[in-house]
């Protein structure tokens, strides 16, 4: 009888508008101090964390020995060849690559070899998602603007669309997933060689041994991209910190070690882009009454997360009293997954861990097959609008003191 969610979600997407089923919330609520349960409302029902795993990343990181680690990219010679070596940056942006150029500069003159490395790639993060989605990137270890490129370049601009990349709907207009990261880290490099007179030959795939350096980029410590990742929600930055401070491919082995009690959190992946990870409310709440107190940097793991009806991902959701600047937390959305984790503060109570999810796995698996649809796409979104509020009612009720 699976045609029969399928059939619902496109007639919801019907010109009469999107029709939202009931949505149910799983709740939880523990105030740090005391380690008691203020709250809970189906809260061990196996729910969709989406991007709140990465609340899971963090601590993980947090925990590790690396937190003042810095990636260093790279602008080597050996003779007539010019390397450029990548050192698993996250964060390397446009700008990072024309700084290194022109801090290079008189010294990439007269190369007849320009080279890059490393060359491998391992991704994308999710190969059930579509692979030109801009938030379901290719992984490598010399990677630029997190691997994304700018559809509908043209003419001049040309260099910066991969051969065969999705037509857009209008110049300029959409980001794409670049399936060659390095390669366009080094077609970037080479095309801001040329813009300062400098001319490098075609690049290639090399060694990652360095002769003469000519310049380096190094990034923010690691405590510093916890917390762009969490802002930001990127799903690549996480994939790469996760993979650098834990060695593995998802926080399990983390957790197994650090909390093996929370069984109910089983995740995928370090970045939350899978339909098969699951939480419960009530573990999540547990995890982060435990760990509230873990520095990340110079601050602890609440003040990191961005404040309701301020910025961040928050910015517009649970504005005014009794949330606004009170709930620090960290959001998620797939389709048919919504959720909000981190922190509140309770006028009497004082700090709260907060977890709150609205999940639909049935509408989630019928969604899959046809998500493409314009209507299926349409009733998605209508579902996840209708669970966001859903869940701010939920938070807000928190801090309502009885």
């Amino acid at each position: 009888m699976r045609f029969l969610p399928i059939l619902a979600l496109l007639l919801a997407g019907c010109a009469a508008g999107p029709a939202v089923p009931e949505i149910s919330v799983s709740v939880a609520a523990i105030v740090v101090e005391t380690g008691e349960t203020m709250h809970e409302a189906d809260a061990d029902r196996s729910v969709l964390p989406a991007s709140t795993a990465k609340l899971v990343t963090a601590i993980a990181l947090a925990d590790g020995a690396g937190l003042d680690h810095r990636f260093v990219t790279r602008v080597c010679r050996a003779e007539d060849t010019v390397t450029l070596i990548g050192g698993g940056d996250p964060s390397l942006d446009v700008e990072d690559l024309l700084a290194l150029a022109l801090s290079a500069g008189p010294g990439l003159r007269g190369a007849t070899g320009f080279r890059y490395a490393p060359a491998r790639t391992g991704g994308p993060i999710n190969p059930d998602q579509p692979a030109e989605a801009a938030y379901n990137p290719v992984l490598a270890g010399l990677i630029v603007a997190e691997g994304a490129y700018r559809g509908g370049a043209t003419g001049t601009r040309a260099w910066t669309t991969p051969a065969g990349s999705p037509p857009p709907a209008a110049e300029g207009e959409g980001w794409f997933a670049h399936p060659d990261p390095p390669r366009q880290a080094a077609d970037l490099f080479q095309h801001y060689a040329h813009g300062i007179g400098i001319v490098l030959p075609q690049p290639t795939p090399g060694s990652e041994t360095c002769g003469r350096e000519l310049a380096r980029h190094s990034s923010r410590p690691v405590s510093a991209l916890i917390r762009e990742m969490l802002w930001t929600s990127s799903n690549l930055m996480a994939e790469m910190l996760g993979r650098f401070g834990t060695v593995s491919e998802s926080p399990d082995r983390w957790l197994a070690g650090a909390h093996p009690d929370l069984t109910a959190i089983d995740l995928e992946n370090f970045s939350g882009l899978s339909d098969r990870s699951r939480v419960t409310a009530r573990s999540m709440a547990q995890l982060l009454a435990r760990e509230a107190a873990r520095p990340v940097g110079e601050a602890l793991l609440p003040a990191i997360l961005t404040p309701a009806g301020w910025d961040g991902g928050l910015r517009n959701r649970l504005t005014g009293p009794p949330t606004a600047l009170a709930v620090w937390a960290k959001t998620g959305t797939m389709h048919y997954g919504v959720g909000l984790a981190g922190y509140a503060l309770h006028p009497r109570l004082g700090l709260m861990a907060i977890a709150a999810y609205a999940h639909d796995p049935v509408l989630r698996a019928a969604y899959d097959p046809i998500m493409a649809t314009p209507q299926a796409e349409a009733a998605a979104k209508a579902w996840d609008r209708a669970a966001r509020q859903a869940v701010d009612d939920a938070v807000r009720g928190l801090l309502v003191s009885p």
